[in-house]
């Protein structure tokens, strides 16, 4: 007997609450996708804003005190009177100029950045805040959606069956044409995953609470009780996920039963195309028969041209003349 390949290992995925409305199912949704841009824990907003401000903030200093700075200096201005007044006029008149209209620049430029910076450090804090709010609402709904990591394996693999049994359901044709409750299923079956892995993640949470290395016979003797209890809890949910499969295969029965008739219709409907080029039978008997005949008649024409070939051949004969031999 020919050894059947083994079946591929069943992954499990994660599972949210049916309950769920549908904007925080999206936003669990794109967090699972995406985690870096969906912190689990909230930041301080002042700590999420400042490295955005640091190089403007400088910027803005700086134009403020390039402002102030040119403000006050009095070095680089024309002597009005004693000796040299032609040489500092010569070169003090540019000077005063070039600083007069650069201190005019950093007064109008300093304060359209203040504002520039208000406006990023109020735009950075709000989405500071925003993610804020975004985790905290990502930890009220973390009970609301079980993870296969949240798991153990005898969890996992429960899990991944019943998702099985699941996707089998409402991928076959009966479920789909209507022709078993679908609008049943489509709300059951969701709410049976739910509760399958919500009771295999208290599962997970109860077996990784036990002490790995009990101390005392007491200790021993209590945490044997308490598996066993674990043991029997984990049957039940086994059970349960056994009678999903066992829907499943029912459904896949009906499924292949559905295909069948169809594959059964199919040819009925097609039973008198059959009869019709069946019925061409006769017409090539006909055609054959037909046929034969136009190819005696052509022997008969082909004989009748050998005889003739041949009476030809012998008129030939006898009116050549003989060849004189030398």
């Amino acid at each position: 007997m020919k050894k059947r390949p083994p079946s591929p290992r069943l992954a499990a995925i994660a599972v949210r609450d049916p309950d769920l409305a549908e904007k925080d199912r999206g936003l669990l949704v794109r967090a699972e996708h995406d985690p870096l841009s969906y912190p689990r824990g909230e930041v301080s907003v002042w700590w999420a804003t400042a490295p955005y401000l640091l190089r403007p903030g400088a910027a803005v200093v700086g134009l403020g005190v390039g402002a102030w700075v040119t403000r006050e200096a009095e070095w680089y201005r024309p002597s009005p009177h004693g000796a040299g007044s032609t040489m500092n006029d010569a070169f003090g008149r540019p000077m005063q100029e070039l600083f007069d209209g650069l201190h005019s620049a950093l007064l109008i430029a300093w304060p359209i950045g203040a504002v520039v910076l208000v406006l990023m450090a109020w735009l950075y804090a709000g989405n500071a805040v925003s993610r804020n709010k975004t985790a905290r609402r990502l930890t009220e709904l973390k009970d609301r959606c079980v993870q296969p990591s949240d798991l153990n394996d005898d969890a996992r693999t429960l899990l991944a069956r019943a998702q099985q049994a699941k996707k089998s359901v409402l991928t076959s044709a009966v479920h789909c044409l209507d022709l078993i409750d679908r609008q049943h299923n489509d709300v059951a079956l969701p709410r049976q995953e739910w509760e399958i892995a919500e009771a295999l993640r208290e599962y997970t949470r109860l077996v990784k609470a036990e002490p790995s290395n009990p101390k005392g016979g007491k200790v021993a003797a209590l945490l044997d009780t308490r598996r066993r209890a674990l043991r029997a809890s984990l049957d039940g949910i086994t059970r349960r996920v056994s009678a999903l499969e066992s829907y499943a295969d029912q459904v896949a029965q009906a499924d292949d039963r559905y295909r069948e008739l169809q594959q059964i219709q199919v040819l009925t409907d097609g039973s008198d195309d059959v009869l019709d080029f069946l019925a061409r039978t006769a017409r090539d008997d006909l055609a054959v028969a037909e046929i034969e005949g136009m190819t005696g008649k052509a022997a008969a024409v082909a004989d009748a041209f050998t005889v003739a070939l041949e009476s030809a051949k012998e008129a030939a004969v006898v009116a050549l003349p003989t060849p004189k031999t030398a």
